[in-house]
């Protein structure tokens, strides 16, 4: 599976969690050849049909936070799950119901920069906003054409600003509100123009503010400014590359790509920043890699994928680059240009982290990656590149993770 160079770099490629076996595996002397980089692909799969902790009924939007929580609209089971960056249960909130904290047939999701939660609770036509912890924190809404009214609301996104936009679904349009729910300004309606919509399903917004639409029966991706001026489109009808078939979810990496849950085609897309198709994978199935209703797509920090597939898959698949392993670690290290003595310093702590990997002893391989990060934290503002140095420790902060999850 293939996915756009331009998306990875050699210290700030797609780094999350793999699994131990893999480190153990990899883990060599660094004095050895590095091995190849890691190419990008499925990395975690989660979640079963049921109304269990961890089980879903039809997840149909999910998003990542800054500490790598995974929060997920279990649509049926009118709930929000939280996972941690283990994927472990976390916790949920929300019941059926109109009252407030209730929720019905939430479909989208989204975190501002102060992590709190705005759902797009469908069939109450309205959002409802949480605090991190999953307390009611308000909303507002209510069934209509007007300003600050929805019909059928399906996803929602937060702008670099702060602000909330709404893809109000049966309204075709597109609502932009404050944090606070104060009505900004709206664009679109029905057609297939520019800026025209038939069902927007998925909404989602880039690093540079413009939002990004996925117009789902007119089967493209709609690009506009944040106040709503028409940018461009790209996509049509078929299962060519680039084309869709009833594309509902959408997501924008770090660098301006975005991916496509090309629901019908039981496919996931990536395109650059200027809507050129780049690579794709999936197939329809309910084996590693395949999709039977791929509902929405979400990246993280890292940009690794997140997609949410409905029933009767009902699970999320993660997609990514494993985490380094203790030699590419050691590589990066070495390229940071240390002086005497120092390097010396840090490929000790790599190699005692690579022998307890071996050993199967988490703890010490952990306590030998904190004393890595110490050191490189107390070299950083003299002697180092602090970029490098911020660079070399998301890897190893991604390692780290890793050792922690498998324990």
């Amino acid at each position: 599976m293939a996915t756009p160079e331009s998306a990875r770099s050699k210290h700030g490629g797609r780094l999350l969690p793999a699994a131990l076996a893999t480190l153990c595996a990899l883990a060599v002397t660094l004095l050895a050849p590095a091995p190849a980089g890691a190419s990008f692909g499925f990395l975690d799969t989660w979640g079963s049909p049921g109304s269990g902790p961890g089980e879903f009924n039809s997840p149909s939007g999910i998003v990542a936070d800054s500490a790598g929580n995974v929060y997920v609209a279990d649509t049926f089971n009118n709930r929000v799950q939280v996972f941690d960056a283990c994927h472990t249960y976390a916790g949920e909130w929300g019941s059926f119901g109109n009252g407030p904290g209730q929720l019905s047939a939430p479909l989208g999701v989204a975190i501002s920069a102060d992590d709190r939660i705005y759902v797009a609770d469908t069939n109450n036509n309205r959002i409802a906003v949480f605090n991190p912890g999953g307390g009611f924190a308000g909303g507002w809404g209510g069934l209509g054409p007007a300003p600050g009214q929805f019909r059928l609301p399906f996803d929602v996104a937060i702008g670099p600003d702060g602000n909330v936009y709404v893809a109000d679904t049966d309204n075709n349009r597109i609502q932009e509100f404050d944090s606070a729910g104060t009505f900004i300004t709206q664009w679109g309606r029905f057609g297939s123009g520019n800026g025209q919509f038939n069902e927007p399903f998925g909404i989602a917004v880039g690093p540079d503010g413009n939002v990004y639409v996925a117009d789902t029966f007119n089967n493209r991706i709609q690009e506009f400014t944040p106040s709503g001026v028409f940018v461009r489109k790209w996509g049509s009808f078929g299962q060519a590359n680039g084309q869709f078939k009833s594309p509902r979810g959408l997501a924008i990496d770090s660098l301006g790509n975005t991916y496509v849950a090309d629901t019908s085609n039981s496919r996931i897309q990536v395109f650059d920043p200027a809507g050129a198709f780049v690579s794709k994978w999936g197939s329809f199935g309910s084996e590693i890699e395949q999709f039977h209703f791929a509902a929405d797509v979400a990246t993280d920090r890292r940009d690794n994928v997140y997609v949410a597939e409905n029933f009767p898959n009902s699970r999320i698949q993660e997609y990514g680059e494993p985490p380094p392993t203790i030699a590419e670690l050691g590589e990066s290290v070495a390229d940071l240009g240390l002086p005497a003595g120092t390097e010396n310093s840090l490929e000790a702590k790599l190699r005692a982290a690579a022998a307890a990997v071996a050993r199967e002893q988490t703890n010490s391989a952990r306590n030998s990656l904190a004393a890595l990060v110490a050191e490189l934290e107390a070299q950083s503002g003299k002697k180092i590149d602090p970029d490098e140095v911020n660079a070399l420790l998301e890897e190893i902060e991604a390692t780290d993770t890793s050792l922690r999850c498998a324990a």
